[in-house]
């Protein structure tokens, strides 16, 4: 039994002594300008891990996930393939004036945050606070309906990178473009005047469809905490909730999340965040970017009219009696004998 334990432990210290041989590699090639290069692992599970590999030798791989290092045995390994570290754009399917339609290449999720979390902003109305995020340099945005319903003073909070660090600034003036209560879903533009001097970052649109098991992350404002970042994966792609169709994901999203983007290993948006329950851990949901790309480009289709009630319902007052029928009404209880 003694010696058991002793070869476990024997074990167990020498793949930490491996995990720090990697970290310090690694640093030693981050001294030298080199980064490590990015690897895409799919492991017998069907989970797919793409992040900067530190390591690979016959025994398996060490890769860096930004809060930890992970090592992955070789025969747990289906494929492996080292992704190209060029961040440009490898294929547009659609372009339009207010949003983009494509495929990026694959990055590991610290250089994903990086690169699109400051397109993500707060959306803040006199009932509450939700998430958006932009989708064009000229201000429009995203979010759910439900985060700015009944409702049409309207700010967004984006946060710029400065010499000094990230500077919050409120925006006041946001107009409701198009409204699609049926879907939760909703197009805001920050006024012109609002725009200067401001950088805006924007998203690109998934234009492929997700599978269960794929790694995703959200961003947004849970409760008010400011971009907030949440990793899982998706649960489920045809969860159907009164009679609609939701992505299922495992990621954090709590009050406060609604409207914002759920992105893929890309750093493309694949679903806008509406819903999670506290109540159960690993439950939440996302409107599918398929539905999202649709609203756009039917935007003009729901376009929003001020003087009407903004989830397209008429409200009719409610029926009276007309005099007769009021005078009718009290005859008859005239006529009923008292007890």
């Amino acid at each position: 039994m003694m010696r058991m334990d002793s070869l476990v432990r024997r074990i167990a210290s020498l793949r930490g002594f491996v995990l720090v041989y990697a970290f310090i590699s690694c640093f030693c090639q981050c001294l030298a300008g080199d980064e490590p290069p990015l690897a895409t692992v799919r492991l017998e599970n069907g989970a797919e891990i793409t992040a900067p590999v530190l390591r690979q030798n016959e025994q398996g791989y060490v890769l860096d996930l930004g809060h930890d290092l992970l090592s992955i045995e070789k025969r747990n390994v289906l494929d492996f393939q080292i992704t190209e570290k060029n961040d440009s754009l490898v294929e547009t399917t659609d372009t339009d004036s207010l949003y983009h339609v494509g495929r990026l290449n694959t990055a590991s999720i610290p250089k994903l945050v990086e690169r699109y979390g400051d397109a993500v902003v707060t959306v803040t109305t006199p009932v509450g606070v939700g998430s958006g995020f932009l989708i064009s340099r000229q201000g429009h945005m995203i979010t759910n309906y439900h985060v700015i319903q009944e409702t049409l003073e309207i700010s967004a909070t984006v946060f710029q990178k400065t010499e000094l660090g990230y500077q919050r600034k409120q925006l006041s003036q946001v107009k409701i473009l198009s409204v699609n209560p049926h879907r939760d879903l909703a197009l805001l533009k920050i006024e012109d005047q609002e725009l200067t001097r401001l950088d805006l970052p924007h998203v690109m649109i998934s234009s492929e469809s997700v599978s269960v098991g794929d790694v995703i992350f959200a961003i947004g404002n849970p409760l008010g905490l400011e971009r907030s970042v949440s990793q899982g994966i998706v649960s489920s792609t045809t969860r159907t909730l009164g009679h609609l169709r939701f992505l299922q994901t495992d990621a954090s999203v709590n009050p406060g999340n609604s409207g914002g983007p759920l992105f893929n290993q890309r750093g493309e948006v694949i679903g806008v965040a509406c819903a999670g329950y506290a109540m159960f851990d690993g439950l939440a949901f996302g409107i599918p970017g398929s539905d999202l790309i649709d609203f756009l480009k039917h935007r003009d289709a729901y376009l929003f009219d001020r003087t009407q009630p903004q989830n397209g319902v008429k409200y009719l007052a409610p029926p009276y009696r007309s005099k007769t029928q009021e005078h009718h009404v009290e005859s008859s209880r005239a006529k009923q004998p008292q007890s």
